[in-house]
This record gives C-alpha cells, structure tokens and sequence, in this order.
C-alpha cells in the first residue's frame, strides 16, 4: 500500500497503527460510560485463562462494552460477510479483532474453526453470539451448536454473560441505506454517556470428555440456555 508521496506503508506496520488506535479508543470510551459488573468473583479465577465467552446480541457495541466490562481482549466471531472489500476484512481482522465464520455448518466453516481454537491454544479467550443474530429484546432466542461445539474440541470453559440497559441503534433496514454496519456505528454513538449499563456473569460451564460429542453439545446448549435463563432473571430482578 502507497501512501501520499509515494511512501510505502507495509502490512505490519498499517496492523500496528490499528493497535494503537484501538488502544487509544478503548481507553477513551471506558471514559464515557460506566458498567455495573455483577458475578465477577466467577471470571476472576479465568481473567488470564483461554474461555469461550458467550453473550446476549442487543446491539452493535456489544463487543466493545464486553471486553471493557471483563477488561480482558476478546476475539469476537463475526458472519463472513462482514468481511468483504480488502479494507473492511483489514478492519474487521485487525482492529475489531474479529473472526470470520459461515453461518451454516460445514466445510466453508472449517477455516474460522481452525482459527477459533489456534487463539484458545495461544491463551486467548474468544466471544461468540449463540443466537447468531441481533435480539434487540434483550433475550438469547437460540442457542447454536458453535460455543459448545468449540468448547468440547479446546476443553476450555464457557463463560456466558448478560448484557442489560444498552442504547439502541436504530433498527437494521428500517431504511434503504441502514444496514448493520450503520447500526453498528450509532449504536457506539448512543452509548456515549451511558451510565446504567450492567453485566452478568454466570458460572464457568465446562466441557466434559465423552464419547458421543453429539450428546455433549446438547448437554452443553442446556446448561447455557439455564445459565442466560437465570442471568436474564437476576437482571430483571434487581431491577
């Protein structure tokens, strides 16, 4: 990549000014708002230990206030088509450090798989959306076979986490030119100043060794649909 003048800009360099600038975001927007963590004393013990965070899709900062609400770097898992145009997967890789997925099961998804659980083995914890799509309500309308399917194969924990009192951004295609991306980015601007954000952290949910891995990932959805059910409850109870 060429720069104004002719200078060369290379890859490594363009990664690490990303890296400066996250840094410098995060710290910013910590700033701004405030989250009332409630469960800390169950991700104490993981803080610097490889998990699988699983949480709630209200809207598109979520990533942002989750990462900062467990002071921990997180690699998100994002659809594949968040990814296209060079610049965007640039973006989406190095500065919102996400990883592409296929939505649907197979051999398309093998890659971001393989991805997933080479940060895991690296220490790294990863974050994942079960439901795989925004549910504005708050809720967790399903859970998907991946964080399980990803914490059987890593044997690392689960870490589900309820996420309360986010600001919208406006709803997806509720005009032409209103994607999720646009979404994405008024929700961060909504959030400014947002002083009522809460986080609920539930239980570490582990993977056993067993030999049918079928019967282990619906074991696994059952203990996190439980894990969302009481979270979401705590939430609603304490007001």
């Amino acid at each position: 990549m060429r720069l104004h003048g002719g200078a060369k800009l290379w890859a490594s360099e363009i990664r690490s000014t990303f890296l400066v600038v996250r840094k410098v975001f995060f710290g910013f927007y910590r700033r701004l708002v405030r989250i009332k963590v409630f469960g800390s004393e169950f991700w104490r013990e993981l803080h610097n230990k490889a998990s699988i965070v699983v949480t709630n899709h209200v809207t598109g900062v979520d990533s942002i206030v989750l990462q900062m609400a467990l002071r921990r770097r997180l690699f998100m898992l994002a659809a594949r088509r968040w990814f296209e145009g060079r610049f965007v997967n640039f973006f989406m890789t190095f500065f919102c450090d996400m990883v592409p997925v296929a939505m649907e099961k197979g051999a398309r998804n093998l890659l971001g798989i393989k991805r997933t659980l080479a940060l895991l083995g690296r220490n790294q914890s990863v974050g994942i959306y079960p439901s795989g799509q925004l549910d504005r309500d708050g809720s967790v309308s399903a859970i998907n076979d991946g964080a399980a399917y990803i914490a059987v194969k890593s044997g690392k924990p689960i870490i589900p986490v309820y996420l309360k009192n986010l600001a919208l951004g406006p709803k997806p295609f509720s005009r032409p030119w209103l994607n999720e991306a646009w979404e994405g980015l008024f929700s961060v601007i909504h959030n400014i100043f947002n002083r009522r954000i809460e986080a609920y952290i539930g239980e570490p949910i582990y993977p056993h060794r067993a030999r049918d891995m079928h019967e282990e990932i619906e074991r696994l959805n059952t203990e996190i649909r439980r894990s969302f059910d009481e979270l979401q409850h705590r939430a609603q109870m304490t007001g």
